[in-house]
């Protein structure tokens, strides 16, 4: 059986330390003690897995790699990895977590036993990659890498990624790496439940992460999203149904748009130093059926003004911001860069529009940068609360307008 020679560095120094020993050992040394031989994986099929509701890998440090999987079972018990494992995943192998319950899944590396779920191959999508489905509180992964994962194709799942959260999955997140996976390395989608992430790595996947605007409180500065072919947080469009804060992280993200949903009252926070690309056509509304007084804090700092612009600099690539139906006093957009907005298919065609009469809103120091024709545009100009200061044009046309285009 063939043996993976990628297991930790611990073990590794372990190995070239029995060999030194090995081979400067003389005849007279007959009473030393052989070295342990190496151990070769085990082989896990779905029969195990069938048979075992209730899983828990262990280490062997001889074992370069202690698993080989090759197959893509679905596991409803609680499952367990010990820190040190590795384990390698042939094609169209993969694990389902939590697929029809709520079983408990730990996988408990540190940072001198990591652990390591790779391919046999050493090639992006060689695997299918890491589903979880469980929501139970105590799912976490600590001090994992998951690698060479993603694989789409004959037989694959229709959800794409090489960690995968969806179906109500609840997961606490910390220390891990996803690399050099096909496609999307960490999709965590919009019907999972809860993710807490923090001091991780996702290098060398086509996109670092996809999830919705609903889970970007976990998305923050503590991890690291670049190396990637695209090095954008990517974010699905989808009613906001909590209060979110958008969090400065090292790459920018990347919005197809998004609102509040009909619910309750939602708060959208943006941090200082916040970059946000939009998507051709995509528009932010903070606005819904009811009026809930939305709060808009988007107040970056002069050194660190938050970004909001176009995937491509293109003026009137995305229709920009609009802002309905909100008389909350903390309504505030100040030290904002926003540029490329505005309707390009009739009026109102601001960057930032105010519609309706009940807005309360305080904007100042904001960029207007290459928008298409007007940087704000106002319904009803004589019945909102809009105070305003230090707007400035760049290669903007003109500032403000009524609803049907006129200039004011």
């Amino acid at each position: 059986m063939k043996i993976f020679l990628n297991k930790q560095t611990q073990k590794l120094a372990t190995l070239a330390v029995a060999s030194l020993m090995l081979f400067s050992c003389s005849s007279d040394d007959d009473g030393v003690d052989s070295v342990a031989s190496i151990v070769e994986p085990i082989m896990l099929d779905c029969s195990y897995f069938d048979t075992n509701p209730d899983v828990h890998l262990t280490d062997d440090p001889n074992a370069p790699v202690d698993y080989i999987v090759n197959c893509d079972p679905m596991t409803s018990g609680d499952f367990i990895i010990d820190a040190g494992v590795v384990i390698a995943f042939e094609s169209d192998a993969g694990l389902r977590l939590g697929k029809y319950a709520d079983g408990k899944i730990q996988m408990n590396g540190t940072a001198d036993k990591p652990i390591i779920l790779t391919g046999t191959q050493k090639d992006k999508g060689s695997w299918r990659g890491i589903q979880i489905s469980s929501d139970n509180p105590a799912n976490r992964m600590d001090y994992v890498t998951v690698e060479y994962a993603g694989q789409t194709g004959r037989g694959g799942w229709a959800l794409q990624g090489s960690l995968i959260g969806t179906y109500g999955a609840v997961l606490e997140m910390n220390h891990c790496t996803v690399q050099h996976g096909h496609l999307i390395g960490f999709h965590w989608y919009n019907n999972s439940k809860s993710l807490t992430l923090s001091n991780s790595t996702f290098t060398g996947n086509e996109t670092p992460i996809e999830t919705s605007v609903n889970h970007i409180n976990s998305i923050d500065g503590t991890s690291t999203y670049t190396g990637n072919v695209n090095n954008y947080i990517k974010l699905t469009s989808h009613d906001v149904y909590q209060d979110v804060t958008f969090h400065k992280t090292d790459v920018p993200f990347l919005s197809t748009g998004f609102k509040p949903d009909n619910g309750a009252k939602r708060r959208f926070t943006f941090e200082p130093g916040v970059t946000i690309l939009m998507e051709a056509g995509s528009q932010i509304r903070f606005q819904n059926a009811f009026h809930y007084n939305h709060e808009i804090i988007m107040v970056g700092t002069a050194e660190d003004p938050i970004t909001i612009k176009g995937k491509e600099d293109v003026p009137g690539y995305w229709t920009g911001i609009q802002i309905d139906y909100t008389t909350n006093p903390l309504n505030e957009i100040g030290f904002l860069d926003i540029a490329n907005a505005g309707a390009t298919n009739g009026y109102p065609n601001g960057a930032i529009l105010l519609g309706s009469w009940d807005i309360f809103l305080n904007m100042h120091d904001v960029n207007f940068i290459d928008c298409f024709e007007y940087a704000v545009s106002i319904e009803r100009p004589n019945d909102i609360n809009f105070s305003y200061n230090n707007l400035n044009l760049v290669n903007t046309p003109k500032m403000f307008s009524d609803w049907s285009g006129g200039e004011i």
